[in-house]
């Protein structure tokens, strides 16, 4: 090393260490991350057993406040997971800033109560609740409960403002204020001119399962679909009409027998679950990944991957939920998509 050299690197060195003291960071010393979020596969005949063996282990309450089983994505963004409740089992209202949603996958007749409002969960349900509102869950019917929890947990805890939350205050469960359908009334179509959020980012609300299915069957019977997602219908804002919440949307898509989609790639993290029905998800047109899923299976979908799917039934439609967090990039300016 010439002198000029090593002269140039002690300056530097000692300039970081300025640096280091006074909690400075040149841009030439930000080191980018490489690693990236892979496309995975959870099978349902493999996690079941595990998540009813959760039940036996761990009690509601004395163990955990919410029996929760997450599935470990990568995303930086969401989170997705199962949770389980067993009959005669309840877990205790709070409310935080994180926003979820329920989209019930076993089990029918326990309930979410949404400020107030027991919201009866049947198969295919999905129930919102954006942050602060409060919610707890009773089952009390005869038999487990189980849906998925998806949160925008990455996005709060990036902001930090996962901090804020609050338990209910007058025991375990909230009284039942409203009805079962109260959401549907008060926030469907015909509806009062000014709705009070009540200091949440929105209203909690109940999609029917048989509403969601009958959308998909009229589109299938227009001939209304699209090439990359099949037969495609977004979880709308019931107030607004915009996305599911702020941060994360929810889509329901039925690929038709033997349907095959073209690839297409986007910004933005999916994290998926099968309805019903058998197919593949091919990510990457190089190297192909392929994850042949059948019902009740969950996969992950990193951003920006080329990616297709493909109904391996010649007879029955196949059916997947999913949840992203594109609303953030279109609200950023960032959303991107390429069709290929």
């Amino acid at each position: 090393m010439s002198t000029t050299a090593a002269n140039e690197a002690k300056d530097r060195e000692q300039l970081h260490k300025k640096f280091a003291e006074m909690g400075l960071r040149g841009y030439w010393q930000m080191r980018h991350e490489t690693e990236r979020m892979q496309p995975k596969l959870w099978r349902w005949k493999e996690i079941y057993p595990v998540l009813m063996e959760t039940t036996e282990v761990i009690r509601i309450g004395p163990d955990a406040f919410r029996r929760n089983v997450g599935l470990q994505t990568g995303s930086k963004t969401l989170s997705m997971g199962f949770q389980i409740v067993l009959p005669g089992e309840t877990a205790a209202a709070h409310r935080h800033a994180n926003t979820a949603l329920r989209f019930v996958v076993k089990g029918s007749g326990a309930y979410t109560t949404s400020n107030g409002e027991p919201m009866v969960m049947e198969l295919g349900d999905l129930l919102i609740q954006p942050n602060w509102v409060w919610h707890d869950h009773v089952n009390n019917s005869k038999e487990p409960i189980i849906w998925i929890d998806a949160l925008d947990a990455g996005v709060v805890s990036f902001l930090d403002a996962s901090g804020f939350r609050e338990e209910w205050a007058e025991g375990k469960q909230q009284p039942l204020t409203k009805t079962n359908g109260a959401s549907r009334r008060l926030y469907g179509p015909a509806r009062q001119p000014k709705v009070e959020y009540n200091g949440a980012a929105g209203v909690p609300y109940h999609y029917k399962w048989g509403e969601a299915l009958q959308a998909l069957k009229e589109l299938a019977d227009q001939g209304i679909d699209d090439p990359y997602d099949g037969l495609f219908i977004e979880y709308k804002n019931p107030v607004d009409g915009g996305h599911t919440f702020l941060t994360m949307t929810c889509h329901i898509q039925m690929l038709q027998p033997g349907q095959e989609t073209r690839f297409h790639r986007h910004t933005g993290t999916v994290l998926y679950h099968t309805v019903q029905g058998r197919g593949v998800t091919i990510v990457d047109k190089n190297s192909p990944v392929e994850m042949q899923w059948d019902e009740h299976d969950s996969f992950s979908l990193p951003a920006w991957r080329w990616h297709a799917h493909k109904n391996l039934s010649q007879t029955e439609p196949a059916i997947l939920f999913s949840v992203t967090d594109r609303p953030l990039l279109k609200m950023t300016g960032l959303d991107r998509e390429e069709n290929g």
